[in-house]
């Protein structure tokens, strides 16, 4: 071997010796970050359970509470015990599936009496398309000028009976109060709705109306409609509320109707009657 090929070896020796410090020390930082990945994903798992599992003893701790509260006002230590034992009893038997009305339905149509700014749109358009895939019949009320979603009770006798007449399996979607079919000797359909933090829910509405193409939408049904003021479209919702300003005040017990936010959530679920506004 000459000079040059053992000045060669020594390189190829030392190349070596490079690569595999670099490959040790490649291997240490990627089991070190795959450590760190899995750390992360355990202390998740584990801060997502132990939170479904607080809230879910918290219900049924304030429920006990309210229980014992009643009882102990009364004085009676025995009925307190015995309330106590139903509520266990009673809480240890509640299942879902024994809250589900599906199975009472008498058709097989879902009315999805949407409330507005729940994300219904999004889950409108899943219906939609599980519609094509599941081959059931998908009815849309139309887009109106307004609205109305506390109805007179000849309006809520023709929905009911243009509900009834609708092909099965499929679903119709409107906004709307809750319609009591069985008043109407009519089969009930399956009622399936959305809710949201009702805060929230009219922030949302209030933006809403406000968003440039919310206004293109309208445009185009209603060609008429008049465009608003920019003051308006300008105005942020905590100015609104601060101001005072008519649209922004939320009275407790209020009837008002035509402010069209939607603001009372209950009428999709309690009805079209007064005691439900």
């Amino acid at each position: 071997m000459t000079c040059s090929d053992k000045g060669y070896t020594r390189i190829n020796i030392l190349s070596t010796c490079s690569r595999s410090v670099e490959t040790a020390k490649h291997k240490r930082i990627f089991i070190s970050k795959r450590t760190s990945e899995l750390v992360a994903l355990m202390a998740i798992s584990s801060t997502l359970f132990l939170f479904l599992h607080t809230r879910d003893l918290h219900t049924r701790l304030r429920s006990l509470q309210s229980v014992t509260n009643s009882a102990s006002t009364s004085g009676d230590s025995t009925a307190m015990e015995n309330d106590i034992d139903n509520f266990i009893q009673h809480d240890q038997k509640l299942e879902a599936y024994s809250l589900n009305n599906t199975g009472h339905a008498k058709k097989e149509l879902i009315f999805f009496n949407r409330v507005p700014k729940v994300g219904s749109q999004t889950f409108m358009e899943i219906l939609r398309l599980l519609s094509l895939r599941n081959q059931f019949v998908f009815y849309q009320d139309h887009v109106q000028r307004v609205e109305t979603i506390r109805l007179a009770e000849t309006e809520q006798l023709r929905v009911a009976s243009m509900v009834s007449k609708y092909d099965t399996p499929s679903v119709f979607i409107k906004h709307i109060s809750f319609v009591n079919f069985t008043k109407f000797y009519l089969p009930e359909p399956i009622y399936i709705n959305l809710v949201r933090d009702p805060v929230e829910r009219v922030i949302s509405w209030y933006y809403y109306i406000r968003a440039p193409w919310y206004y293109v939408e309208r445009k185009h049904a209603f060609p008429d409609t008049p465009l608003p003021d920019p003051n308006w479209l300008k105005k942020d919702f905590e100015t609104c509320v601060l101001r005072g300003d008519r649209e922004c005040r939320y009275t407790q017990g209020e009837k008002r109707e035509g402010i069209s936010d939607h603001r009372r959530q209950t009428m999709f679920f309690c009805g079209h009657d007064e005691e439900c506004t």
